[in-house]
């Protein structure tokens, strides 16, 4: 039977896509490489990140592969030994000897990678923030393997709703990358494939309209394909007019990620994550 636990928890979703060679088998290969390697990365105001520890599930799923990889990740402060501070006595102090794998101001932050679906879930409460967890990982992969991962938070779809329903959209920038094969279909796939077939990295796009000629107006749907792709892919800025009537407002969406809310656990939290993942990511 069933134990279920009434605890609610709330989440992030982060795309972790690889360019070339998307596979289950490629994702928990880079994994095993960066724990064995633990490339040690910057993060802004002095800090720097590294693992502390990751477990694979020893349940596989259909394909073989651990249904979830448990992923422990740090943040602190490197100690300087000649920058102490005797502020009682006003003079500078020296440590001696000083070991110089000990670090300062620690912090943790647990996280659930889902290789069948490329998806890092980051509790929204964590204390390393989520730009911080993106900075690290989009360093620490392309540090293991160059120019092979782009990682990007998913964003709240009803923001991105918002551009492609509105009445006037008069400005769009786009930084997005291809999405994964079979991620998306009709002329979105096709303008997919053709941002593949460039062998970008990233794309940006500028588009400039007007009131008068505004660029939802397009009949080729290209507008909506690159917000679309934008979803798990990148990030868009657009300004609009959301009605006939209303004011011209601007809208960020990497302002605005998705919360996956859980509401209860269900014999634990890894088994949970990885069936209400599955459950929504496709």
């Amino acid at each position: 039977m069933d134990r279920v636990l009434n605890r609610r928890t709330t989440w992030f979703l982060v795309n972790i896509k690889a360019r070339r060679e998307q596979t289950e088998e490629h994702y928990v290969r880079v994994l095993h490489r960066l724990y064995d390697e633990d490339p040690m990365i910057e993060f802004p105001r002095g800090k720097c990140g590294s693992l502390k520890n990751i477990e694979f599930s020893e349940i596989k799923d259909e394909n073989d592969e651990p249904q979830w990889i448990q992923i422990n990740l740090l943040s602190y402060t490197i100690i300087d030994p000649d920058a102490f501070y005797n502020r009682r006595v006003r003079e500078n102090v020296h440590i001696e000897d000083w070991n110089n794998d000990i670090v300062a101001n620690k912090k943790e932050a647990e996280m659930y990678f889902i290789p069948s679906v490329h998806t890092l879930v980051v509790r929204c409460n964590a204390e390393i923030s989520l730009k911080n967890v993106l900075r690290y990982f989009s360093n620490a992969l392309n540090t293991i393997e160059p120019d092979m991962f782009d990682v990007d938070v998913i964003i709240q779809r009803d923001i991105l709703e918002r551009i492609v329903n509105a009445h006037i959209v008069t400005h769009l920038y786009a930084n997005i990358s291809f999405s994964n094969h079979g991620h998306t279909s009709g002329f979105e796939a096709a303008f997919d494939d053709k941002l593949r077939e460039m062998g970008a990295g990233r794309v940006e796009f500028i588009a400039k309209g007007s009131q008068e000629h505004p660029l939802n107006k397009d009949e080729d749907g290209m507008l909506q394909a690159i917000v679309n792709i934008s979803e798990q892919n990148g990030f868009v800025k657009a300004t609009i007019q959301q009605t006939e009537n209303s004011g011209l407002e601007k809208i960020d969406s990497s302002e605005h990620p998705r919360k996956l809310v859980i509401p209860q656990i269900i014999n634990d939290i890894r088994t949970t994550i990885y069936n209400t993942i599955r459950s929504i990511i496709h």
